[in-house]
């Protein structure tokens, strides 16, 4: 009987060791964006994200708390985590604080239904132009074939994942600064969920049929 308990109670320590060492496994797979994206921590990141893929195809997480920063280097970043996505790895985003500016871009490029916020975290959208360093698109002039590139990379990726038409993404952003919520950048596309909320309940089958045609 004791020689079966000591099994037993082995077996059990062993199981929990297996927990803790896959919990902490997991936790080495978060990447932490945090502050400007600029070359430096576009290549922090772009680095870990290809140490990851490398050790193992389990899924990666980066967490998201950036005012923006530089166009190329966020889009870099943001083509390195499709690049990923698109091997099979599945990357989640999670936004805890903002992502405004280029972050919200890099925040695209996460797995289909892995762009996620906590529920006090902000999202802000605008013209290219300010991403770039400049004010306007006339103070941009001499600029005016590349900016026009890089708007229509950046619209492209925003209303692709959005689900918004093209025009709708343009006008919202227009010399303004567009800011969401949570909740209601979950309801305009650009996130997948709010952490921490209830999913949506599931409509009765009732719910589900069409009326009855009444005489």
């Amino acid at each position: 009987m004791s020689d079966i308990s000591d099994r037993l109670l082995t077996e059990l320590v062993d199981a929990v060791k297996d927990i803790l060492r896959k919990e902490q496994s997991d936790r080495l797979r978060d990447i932490y964006l945090i502050g400007d994206i600029d070359k430096d921590s576009a290549r922090a990141s772009i680095e870990r994200l290809r140490e990851l893929a490398n050790d193992s195809r389990r899924p990666i997480t980066l967490y998201i708390n950036s005012a923006g920063g530089n166009v190329t280097d966020g889009l870099a970043l943001h083509d390195a985590i499709r690049l990923l996505v698109g091997n099979g790895i599945e990357v989640t985003i999670i936004v805890q604080g903002m992502a405004y500016s280029m972050g919200s871009v890099v925040l695209q490029a996460a797995s289909a239904g892995r762009r996620l916020a906590f529920p006090h975290s902000w999202i802000m959208i605008h013209e290219p132009a300010k991403w770039a360093g400049w004010q306007s698109t006339t103070a941009a002039a001499q600029h005016l074939d590349r900016l026009k590139q890089m708007q229509s990379q950046i619209y492209r990726i925003l209303a692709d994942r959005s689900g918004k038409p093209l025009r709708q993404i343009i006008r919202d952003t227009k010399r303004t600064d567009f800011y969401l919520d949570a909740v209601k950048a979950r309801d305009y596309g650009l996130i997948d969920a709010v952490l921490g909320e209830p999913a949506p309940p599931v409509p009765d089958k009732e719910e589900l049929e069409p009326p009855a045609n009444i005489p």
